[in-house]
Formats: structure tokens, sequence, C-alpha cells
């Protein structure tokens, strides 16, 4: 083989590989939106940050490695409800109250529950949150 056809051979492995991240659930994430520079003018950033919730960095791991999971971005969550608006709701990250609890075993318990006023519903779901478990080693021990 000829030294051109061991390059096209290359970049053509090359190119079916990275065409396989989509079928390996590689998704890239969105980039973030950002507010108008008027608006942004307008922001007073705090002296100090004594007040603020304090996340260590293997807990912000957890919490990612978790809420990834759980509701991978651009994911849509699929319900038996009458109602469409409650699956659109479930699908936002943002209308979950979440919790996380460090164990004196260094595991981490994160709790996922929904809130469906979040999205002006006045409705209940008895399963659509979760709990996990992760260790110190980034791993995902259970969930519940």
């Amino acid at each position: 083989m000829t030294l051109r056809g061991l390059r096209a051979l290359g970049l053509g492995l090359l190119g079916l590989g990275l065409s396989g991240c989509g079928l390996l659930g590689y998704h890239k994430l969105p980039v973030a939106p950002r507010a108008p520079e008027e608006e942004a003018a307008r922001v007073h950033f705090p002296e100090s940050f004594d007040n603020a919730t304090h996340l260590s960095g293997p807990m912000l791991e957890a919490l990612s490695l978790a809420l990834n999971d759980f509701l991978p971005p651009g994911r849509k969550v699929q319900t038996n409800a009458r109602d469409p608006r409650i699956a659109e709701c479930l699908s936002r990250r943002d209308t979950y109250e979440t919790r996380v609890l460090r164990s004196e075993e260094g595991l981490f318990f994160i709790s996922f529950i929904p809130d469906l006023s979040r999205c002006g519903l006045d409705a209940e779901i008895l399963d659509g949150g979760a709990v996990y478990c992760v260790d110190a080693q980034g791993r995902i021990v259970t969930v519940r």
C-alpha cells in the first residue's frame, strides 16, 4: 500500500471513529446562553461569599455525575401522563429540588424531587424523582 493509500485509510478510520461518538452516547453540551451586555453591566458582585452555599469539589463532581445520569442534557422524559405538559416539565432540570448529603463513609447521596408547581402545574406525581449514591471515586453505586 502506498503512503497516499495509508493516509486515506487513516483519515477514513478517524472519520468513522468520530462519527461513532453519537452512537456511543456522546453529546456535545450546548453553549450556555449569555445575557445582553446592558443587563450584565447592571450586575453588582457580592463583596464576600461568607453566606454562600458551599459545594466541595468532590460534592460538585458527585452532583454533576448524578444529574447527567438522571437527566442528560437534551433528553426528554417519557411519561404515561395524560397531560403532555407533565413530561415537558419533568424534562427541565430546574423542575427538581436537589439535595446532596455526604455520609461519614465518604458516600454522596443526591436526591432529585420534582416540583411541578415550577412549571405552573397543579399536579402530583409519585415516582418522578430519584436518589443516587455516588462514591468518592466518582462512580454511581446505586440508584433508588
